[in-house]
């Protein structure tokens, strides 16, 4: 869906270094610095030196869940990672004007991070219908796409329409039926679900993945005032999320009955609902940037990164059990792994950067980020796809607007080889509507980082640590939700509400030579 790349999209404060995370990745202006390679390539001109450095990671992500919720399974999730690990070159150097010095700069940057997991339970009272079950659901989307079992009350697991595919499960776990009367076909779950049924929901979201950038990058020095250069970036993508939704039909010692009071033959107990998807694919970007001395103690920066063209593809796959299905608790496993490529161009971004240097004592570095969600763009769709790329791009343009990006960053020498640093970062987000409108899944609406760190250099060799803590609002949504035809709800979960909070501990270790 379009909120995927919307996800897809997002890097908010970055990842590399651990002087550059201290500092909320301000580093427009600032350079010498190996993160320069993913935020401006001008900054790698300031090196008078060769230097190989790496930078392990550790995230610790914990999900905060809403009040009406109660936390079920696992609600945290710690990794061990690569942020950075990068080698710079020294190409030439001369004394005289002119070009004093040029770098060539190769490693590898993390540039997001899709590792999370969430659950929860909760319970809906039982209600007129139509009833709070996913099944009520399963029975609008059904009808409405005009899906119904063949003259011999057959609907095949091979359907070909994989967002067809929970009706489809539903349909043969006998959760929901299809009949005919004098106005034509329609399906129904008063067969299996009574009037009276309250609904137990238990959500569980495995997530993991990140996006990593592998870098070829050139920085240059002009008189030792204007720094030119230029990254070409091939991206990694792996996203996989497993997604579990489970109902309990709750009578509480009653009768489960129709709504005229009629008890059900074959009432419903329990549904397990599972879900996987794989998103894996590659992108390529440029980066080129600037930055200019016009004083010895003041640096402007300026860079654009150019929009992210990625190929992607995605596999999907799905199955049910219930309690009473004839054939066994477990439907077999539907998967759509055809051809699912999809080419997709991400935000462009356009950053500019003030630093000012206090001696050799203190530096404070400012940035500010311009990115342009409603640019996005779907260039490529698999055959047969429901939606357009047209319908995509509208969407797009319809749901989100440029976001802005605030960075501070501050670093202070108490005595010449010790460094302690600051940061803070402030992503104002990119939804263009009122947040109640993006029900059908978490989306990030604001973005807030809070950083800090230290350095030691011990001639050469240089040791840093550095801890950011990155929290991110999202959006209420529903698990579910129908409509008819004039879109007013028919059917609906509760609203929830999460909250991701990412704790990263990061070392980067340097060797000048």
């Amino acid at each position: 869906m379009s909120s995927d790349f919307f996800s897809l999209s997002q890097v908010n404060f970055g990842f590399g270094t651990a002087r550059s995370m201290a500092m909320a990745g301000a580093f427009t202006s600032l350079g010498a610095d190996a993160s320069s390679m993913g935020i401006n390539p001008a900054g790698l001109g300031m090196y008078r030196h060769n230097e190989i450095s790496f930078s392990p990671i550790i995230n610790a992500t914990r999900t905060e869940n809403s009040a009406n919720a109660t936390n079920w399974g696992q609600n945290e999730q710690s990794r061990f990672a690569m942020s950075n690990f990068a080698a710079v070159i020294k190409l030439q150097e001369s004394a005289s004007g002119g070009l004093v010095s040029a770098n060539f700069a190769i490693g590898m940057n993390r540039i997001a991070d899709f590792n999370y997991r969430m659950g929860y339970t909760s319970t809906s009272a039982p209600s007129t219908a139509p009833y709070r079950s996913i099944n009520d659901a399963f029975i609008r989307q059904m009808g409405q796409g005009g899906v119904f079992p063949n003259s011999q009350g057959i609907l095949n697991y091979n359907y070909a329409d994989s967002y067809f595919w929970g009706g489809a499960l539903a349909f043969n776990n006998y959760l929901i039926d299809a009949y005919t009367d004098e106005f034509g076909d329609y399906w129904t779950s008063a067969d299996r679900l009574g009037a009276n049924a309250g609904i137990g929901h238990t959500v569980e979201e495995q997530s993991r993945g990140s996006i990593n950038e592998f870098d070829f990058a050139f920085g240059f020095n002009f008189n030792n005032n204007l720094y030119v250069g230029a990254t070409f970036g091939i991206q990694s993508v792996r996203w996989k999320r497993q997604l579990y939704y489970a109902e309990d039909y709750l009578y509480n010692g009653q009768t489960p009955v129709y709504s005229d009071g009629t008890p059900l033959a074959e009432p419903a107990e329990w549904m397990d609902y599972n879900q996987a998807v794989n998103v894996a694919g590659a992108g390529v970007n440029l980066k080129v940037g600037v930055i200019y001395r016009p004083i010895p103690a003041l640096r402007l920066g300026a860079a654009l990164h150019t929009p992210t063209y990625y190929s992607l593809e995605r596999s999907y796959q799905s199955h049910m059990a219930t309690n009473f299905h004839r054939d066994g608790d477990r439907t077999p496993t539907l998967e759509d792994v055809g051809e699912n490529t999809w080419d997709f161009c991400s935000p462009t971004k356009l950053m500019f950067g003030a630093s000012y240097s206090f001696g050799n004592v203190a530096v404070l570095s400012v940035d500010y980020e311009r990115d342009w969600y409603n640019g996005m763009r779907v260039m490529n769709i698999p055959a047969g796809f429901d939606l357009s790329k047209s319908d995509y791009n509208r969407e797009f343009k319809d749901n989100f607007k440029g976001s802005n990006t605030l960075r501070i960053g501050a670093e202070v020498k108490p005595i010449p080889n010790l460094a302690l640093r600051a940061g803070y970062g402030y992503n104002d987000g990119a939804l263009r509507n009122a947040y109640s409108s993006y029900i059908n899944r978490p989306l990030t609406y604001r973005a807030v980082c809070y950083s800090g760190g230290v350095g030691y250099s011990f001639g050469r060799t240089t040791l840093d640590l550095a801890y950011q803590r990155l929290v991110q609002s999202q959006t209420s949504y529903m698990l579910y939700y129908a409509m008819d035809d004039a879109g007013i709800f028919d059917t609906a979960s509760p609203y929830y509400s999460t909250e991701h909070n990412n704790d990263y501990v990061i070392m980067t270790l340097g060797y000048r030579f």
